[in-house]
């Protein structure tokens, strides 16, 4: 019961943190317009005019004054009769013949404000006010509307250009009555542009009705009405004695199949996805189906021979690192620092056993010389002798602290060797058929199952978190205005559709989970193998202890502290050593040519240093400096690549600069809880010179929409 309390307290306090972050990314929007509804009549009248009534029903936050446009530089003549009631107090707002930024409460202005923009403008009073629904009802009326050919008559009415509105609309419906009926409705020809969701359609032989859910800022809509039937009593400058109506047609026709194309291309597209989703549900059927037979296999099918302990090398051609890396192994593979000190160094102690190096202690230092060229070395022993011979730089005996200076200026080729060193003796063991390569990363994968797991459970719960959070009034209309009004639906679809995904991947990493413990990476040889290198160990750890009446010759003690050292326990080792052969530690005896000739191994290893009161072997002083001279590779390395884009040869953007400099707001709104007064600017041609005192506070949109702005 309390791991699932932590674990619900563990997805909360994540949820929280993400939630933050991502509301704190989108902004708080505080001044907003979302359009509920939006319903057009439109009268048209026998003189080729037509009186438009909109209603409004909006929801407004901090808004002190709503704003509708009209292009005027289209082919129409003037908008005149303007009228404004608010539905809620069913009163008329008062006309005003100027315009102001800020309109006075319950009153508007309705004119042209440049060469090619009509604004009416009308004051709200909801700018101290958080949010609200308020109703409008804006009426006018638009003459020589009507276009006139020798073979139709034509009405094309644009409600909202390309990137001019900045307010969503969750519903828009609208309604067109023609003065008189047509006597045959095939005479009557309809279409809508805009969003592909929008429907038109005709009622009747006099009426047309149109319809559309969800208008997102910034897109088009209009409606194009063409009649055969002369029905309209159009003036001479509006007639055109050309005949326009095949035009016409061939124009809506192109652009209707442009439409079928978007539409044909987001069927396909939509279906890829699907396609993509069947197909990982179908993947992850199988994966499961392919774990479930191995979980109900044995635990594995190796018989296990145990060893208490083990006096032979169990194998004379492993290398060093070969042995520390079976000894160590478990199932999982290891990397390069988990062995690299005690597997370079018991390698060098290896060259000195087969006498193609000498290593020499003086009170205060390693020494390393070369005797002979390398014959008949493993791979990875080889790559240890080169390095030897890189540090050396040429000279015939060297201190092995220059290993550190080596790595120190030649980092990137140090660390190259020793990585080298690793692989290859792993390889070897493949090769060998000691460790099954399939086996272990198979493991490897099922080890991480859990993480997995748990990783695919939070994820989910924070995104579910973050979905009814969005549903929060402090956060529900951010979320509209910045990704469309589409998106709680599709958020929700979008969660709907990863449960059966996260159930058959929670389920697959279940398995998973289960089939790791079953797994044997190491073959029946490897096993047994280990299991001698670990008893070889023991038993050079606890010889003392044992009633053995045949003592180890010297010359198996030489090859039993290359191992020791490979296992990290050589001290152990040479005090057990000490048990059967007391002579070779006493100091008189260092200087005997049979065991500084014969036994380099063990006159090298017998010696020992004391500081501080600490007494320190020449093994343990070699394996420190080997994973110093490591460490300080890959120091140098982390160093290098932190500085690179210092040089001017590329890479990331630096901190510096202050030329030219140049502020400005980049693509997203600014549409949080801080404004920022805009003491002169430039906002839908309309230039405001120092009014800071007024507070004007601008909202930009992306590229894809105008400059909108909120009152």
């Amino acid at each position: 019961m309390k791991k699932i309390i932590s674990k619900i307290l563990l997805i909360i306090f994540i949820s929280g943190f993400f939630v933050c972050i991502f509301f704190t990314m989108v902004g708080i929007t505080t001044k907003y317009q979302i359009l509920d509804h939006i319903d057009y009549q439109v009268i048209l009248q026998k003189d080729g005019s037509m009186r438009v009534t909109e209603t409004w029903n909006i929801e407004i936050g901090q808004t002190n004054t709503l704003v509708r446009n009209f292009d005027i530089s289209s082919k129409f003549g003037e908008i005149k009769d303007v009228t404004i009631k608010d539905l809620d107090t069913n009163q008329y707002l008062q006309q005003i013949d100027r315009k102001m930024y800020h309109v006075t409460n319950n009153c508007y202005y309705a004119l042209p404000i440049a060469s090619n923009t009509f604004e009416i403008a009308w004051g709200v009073g909801m700018d101290n006010t958080l949010m609200g629904k308020r109703n409008f009802q804006i009426s006018y009326v638009v003459t020589d509307v009507i276009k006139e050919y020798a073979d139709c008559q034509e009405i094309y009415w644009q409600f909202l250009a390309q990137g001019q509105n900045s307010v969503p609309a969750r519903k828009v419906t609208g309604t067109i009555i023609l003065p008189q009926p047509v006597n045959n409705i095939e005479n009557l020809r309809v279409w809508g542009h805009g969003q592909l969701n929008g429907v038109i359609e005709k009622t009747n032989k006099q009426i047309v009705q149109f319809s559309m859910d969800k208008l997102e800022p910034g897109q088009r809509f209009e409606i194009r009405v063409v009649t055969e039937e002369k029905i309209f009593d159009i003036p001479e400058y509006n007639i055109t004695n050309q005949n326009y109506l095949n035009t016409i047609i061939q124009e809506e026709t192109t652009w209707v199949e442009e439409a079928n194309e978007q539409t044909r291309n987001a069927w396909i597209a939509e279906g890829f996805k699907y396609f993509i989703y069947i197909m990982i549900i179908v993947y992850l059927i199988y994966k499961i189906i392919k774990y479930r037979k191995l979980n109900k296999q044995k635990e594995d099918n190796i018989i296990y021979h145990e060893f208490k302990y083990f006096r032979d090398i169990p194998r004379e051609d492993a290398t060093p690192t070969e042995a520390c890396y079976l000894y160590k192994y478990d199932k999982k593979r290891l990397g390069t620092q988990e062995i690299q000190s005690q597997a370079v160094s018991a390698t060098i102690m290896d060259l000195c056993l087969k006498k193609i190096i000498r290593l020499r202690a003086d009170d205060k230092q390693i020494y390393i010389s070369f005797l002979k060229e390398p014959e008949g070395l493993q791979e990875d022993e080889k790559q240890i002798y080169q390095l030897l011979k890189n540090a050396s730089d040429g000279k015939d005996e060297f201190p092995i602290d220059d290993l550190n200076q080596y790595a120190k200026i030649y980092y990137t080729n140090y660390s190259s060797i020793v990585n080298q060193v690793v692989n290859i003796a792993r390889n070897r063991l493949y090769q060998l058929k000691l460790v099954d390569k399939t086996n272990e990363n198979l493991y490897a994968k099922c080890k991480r199952a859990k993480i997995w797991y748990n990783l695919a459970i939070y994820a989910y719960c924070i995104l579910v978190f973050l979905y009814i959070s969005t549903f929060t009034p402090l956060f529900h209309i951010s979320i509209l205005l910045e990704y469309g009004l589409n998106f709680p639906i599709s958020a929700l679809l979008g969660l709907i559709l990863l449960l059966p995904i996260l159930g058959l991947f929670c389920y697959l990493k279940k398995i998973q989970d289960k089939v790791g413990g079953k797994i044997t990476v190491l073959t029946l040889q490897g096993v047994d193998e280990q299991e001698k290198w670990k008893a070889l160990a023991r038993y050079m750890e606890e010889y003392s202890l044992l009633n053995e009446k045949e003592v180890p010759a010297l010359v198996l003690w030489e090859k039993y502290l290359v191992y020791a050292t490979a296992f990290g326990i050589a001290d152990k080792a040479i005090e057990q050593m000490k048990a059967s052969y007391p002579e070779v530690f006493i100091k008189e005896n260092w200087n005997d040519e049979k065991i500084a000739q014969e036994y380099p191994i063990i006159y090298f290893s017998t010696s020992s240093w004391y500081h501080y009161g600490i007494t320190t072997s020449v093994i343990n002083r070699m394996n420190t400096d080997v994973k110093s001279a490591y460490d300080t590779s890959q120091q140098q390395m982390t160093i290098s690549s932190s500085s690179r884009s210092g040089s001017g040869g590329g890479g990331g953007f630096s901190g510096g600069g202050g030329g030219r400099r140049r502020w400005r707001r980049n693509g997203r709104k600014i549409n949080s809880l801080f404004y920022y007064p805009i003491k002169n600017c430039i906002i839908k041609n309309t230039v405001f010179l120092n009014l800071q005192k007024s507070k004007i506070y601008a909202t930009l949109f992306d590229g894809k929409r105008n400059i909108s702005y909120i009152r």
